[in-house]
């Protein structure tokens, strides 16, 4: 297979008025003319004065500080105050819930108006101006987007055609090859790299490899460009974009081309961008790309919270905010509204050691509260027994499972923490460990209906793969082969190939069988969108599969896939669920259950907890050997700042070897910080002497 073809971003541009895009914005309202008062009124001086701001704005949001309350008042003004139509308002989050509770705080402010329809995620949003003219990625209207497992998918098979395998691959690579190959490509495209340029730009990394010397993958990242190129041919074939491709190829597009880029620039006169620390290459030149006409953008970030420059994002594109628009004022939001005074003095203390940092201290008006809790364990299992004996003691006196949460560095820590919860009956849940639109079930159920609305178009083929065999039909390795070749041949899809390739007859009654339930239920328009889920995975034996397994998950896969049904009922077409099921990552009312919750510091940042549990604080794990300090310090703080009234830290002197206390452990001041559990200082204390005359104090007061 050729490696040399290359996808040209602006192919069909030359006549770029003849695609309009189709926006359907609905009617714009008139907001309650003291919508934005009623807002500002519970602000803090300094949220408001930034919210008002007309100009460019950095606003430096501290760890529980009010950035949302701020992000929404500011997008309120624009609209009730400076009359900007909503629909001529982009902001954007990373993620669906942090975009959905901005459109609700909005609505809310504004009486019910309707909030900016601009108003998503960078993938959610890049994906809207990709359907509107997906000519420039080589794409065609309805197009799909796949998430990462069938990503996966696709290059393994690429790999596959070109001979990789792990023997191929380096030592470290050779543990997940598949997986290192899937990292690279998202990189390419996150640091918009095409498949052409891709052989250039790891050339140009070998020789300044070689030029300083320092150890560098060079057959992974050759093997890695030629895959990168077939990969994205595969995907052109199937008429799929993986998340890369949703920014990738608009901002080339808005690069490239001055006048796609002023035509989608002209769409807005503002833009505001929450977690602005935590862009990568591709997100931060979309963003200013839709802002280089007039320059008003709203940024709300927090330097010290920047921890995920492992995934791409770039510190640096915050901490120059002032340098790519000049006339830019910064304003810092210190006042914390989640945390006690020890907590934050606690933080202060730890993330003060970074000398590259924009600078700002938390305050609260909150009470001291209680210290730091520092607590030493034997070893790894004595650390899981005694925090889970901890929780056990703090529910008795009153606390929620929902009010506590163990977060961890790694997620190999947890696996000790989940046996002693077990061990104990405490309800808790692993916090994204497989998202609910991940599971193999719901996939399986997604690919059927894929197939239903596309079954002669080839971009159905990798639904098709999926789930033929799902239940067992005789579709093995021979029989797909055959199938494969006979599509190839007449140009066909999968399932419609069918009809015609040369199968065991056994084999070839079950496939027309399938196909015909497929079209069948796929055809009839008289369906609800949740009743065409229903009688596919009737027709094709998927749940009676279920039924007759008698794996212990059993039961859960028939209870997630009865949720999906229940939520196809939210959705008119089934384009609509498959585009929310590939840029969704969460299980619907996972965060309400009152289970204590178990999650990694990454998954932690956003949120909040009354009392946070922080094992394995040793040197190795936080600060990690693998990982740059100051983020790991940084991490640290986030760790701090998730505890709303108690933090507890733990380490341990052996776990998979001796070990030593975390460094920043030793940056905490002493005030701040109590060594061992409160409850069993507090046993230690002696007990304070009764007065003389308590027997003459009421009843209710007497403590001999």
């Amino acid at each position: 297979m050729s490696t040399s073809s290359e996808i040209d971003p602006l192919a069909g541009l030359e006549d770029w008025e003849r695609f309009e895009p189709c926006f359907d914005e609905p009617p714009e309202q008139s907001p309650p003319a003291d919508s934005f008062e009623t807002i500002a009124a519970t602000l803090t001086p300094a949220q408001a004065q930034a919210a008002a701001h007309s100009g460019p704005i950095l606003v430096l949001a501290g760890a529980g500080t009010g950035k949302t309350s701020t992000l929404t008042a500011a997008v309120v003004h624009r609209i009730a105050v400076e009359r900007i139509p909503a629909s001529r308002i982009l902001a954007v989050t990373f993620t669906n819930k942090a975009a959905a509770e901005m459109a609700s705080r909005i609505r809310a402010a504004l009486g019910g108006v309707g909030a900016p329809s601009w108003l998503g995620t960078y993938h959610g949003l890049a994906a809207r101006q990709l359907r509107d003219a997906p000519e420039i990625a080589e794409l065609r209207p309805d197009f799909d987007i796949i998430d990462a497992d069938d990503s996966r998918r696709f290059v393994k098979r690429v790999m596959k055609a070109q001979g990789l395998t792990e023997g191929e691959e380096n030592e470290a690579a050779a543990r997940d090859p598949l997986k290192i190959m899937c990292n690279r490509i998202s990189k390419f495209k996150d640091n918009l790299i095409t498949p052409k340029g891709a052989a250039a730009w790891v050339e140009a990394k070998i020789a300044k490899s070689n030029h300083s010397r320092e150890p560098i993958d060079v057959h992974g990242l050759r093997a890695a460009a030629r895959v990168y190129a077939d990969y994205q041919r595969a995907l052109r074939e199937a008429n799929a974009a993986d998340f890369g491709d949703l920014l990738l190829w608009v901002t080339l597009a808005m690069q490239r081309d001055e006048s796609y880029r002023a035509r989608w620039a002209a769409r807005f006169d503002w833009l505001a961008a929450d977690e602005y620390q935590d862009v990568n290459f591709a997100q931060y030149y979309w963003l200013k790309a839709l802002a280089a006409n007039h320059g008003r953008v709203f940024c709300v970030g927090d330097d010290d919270q920047a921890i995920y420059g492992w995934r791409g994002s770039d510190i640096a594109y915050i901490r120059r905010f002032t340098q790519d628009f000049p006339k830019a004022v910064q304003v810092r939001l210190e006042e914390n509204f989640r945390s006690t005074g020890h907590i934050l003095a606690a933080a202060n203390a730890v993330i003060a050691r970074d000398p590259k940092r924009l600078g700002k201290t938390l305050f609260t008006r909150k009470e001291q509260g209680d210290r730091v809790e520092i607590v030493a364990y034997r070893d790894a299992q004595a650390e899981a027994a005694g925090v889970v004996e901890e929780i056990l003691a703090r529910h008795t006196q009153g606390a929620g499972w929902q009010e506590m949460a163990i977060l961890y560095r790694n997620s190999f820590i947890s696996r000790g923490f989940e046996e002693a919860l077990m061990r104990a009956r405490i309800p808790h849940v692993l916090v994204g460990d497989v998202g609910f639109y991940h599971r193999a079930e719901i996939k399986d159920a997604l690919a059927f209906l894929r197939l239903a609305a596309t079954p002669d178009d080839r971009q159905s083929d990798e639904a098709f793969r999926r789930v033929i065999n799902e239940p067992r039909r005789g579709f093995g390795a021979k029989a797909m082969e055959a199938v494969e070749r006979e599509a190839s041949f007449r140009n066909v899809s999968l399932l419609r190939a069918l009809d015609t390739a040369a199968l065991p007859p056994k084999c070839r009654a079950a496939g027309l069988q399938f196909a015909e339930h497929i079209r069948r239920i796929g055809a009839d328009q008289s369906h609800t969108l949740a009743d065409i889920i229903s009688l596919l995975l009737d027709a094709t034996g998927y749940r009676a599969m279920l039924r007759e397994s008698k794996a212990e998950t059993t039961e859960d896969r028939l209870e997630n896939l009865q949720e999906l049904i229940e939520l196809a009922g939210g959705f008119h077409t089934g384009r609509e669920l498959l585009d929310h099921a590939a840029l969704a990552t969460n299980r619907p009312g996972e965060d309400e259950t009152a289970r204590v919750r178990l999650m990694t510091l990454h998954k932690a940042k956003g949120l909040e907890f009354p009392q946070v549990f922080l094992p394995a604080w040793e040197t190795g794990i936080l600060p990690s050997d693998y990982s740059d300090h100051e983020e790991e310090r940084r991490l640290a703080y986030v760790a701090l700042t998730r505890g709303m009234r108690r933090v507890s830290i733990s380490y341990c002197g052996f776990r998979r070897g001796f070990a030593t206390a975390s460094p920043f452990i030793d940056d905490i001041p002493e005030p701040h910080c109590v060594k061992g559990r409160r409850r069993d200082q507090d046993r230690r204390r002696p007990a304070a002497r009764p007065p003389a005359d308590w027997r003459n104090l009421p009843s209710h007061l007497r403590r001999p």
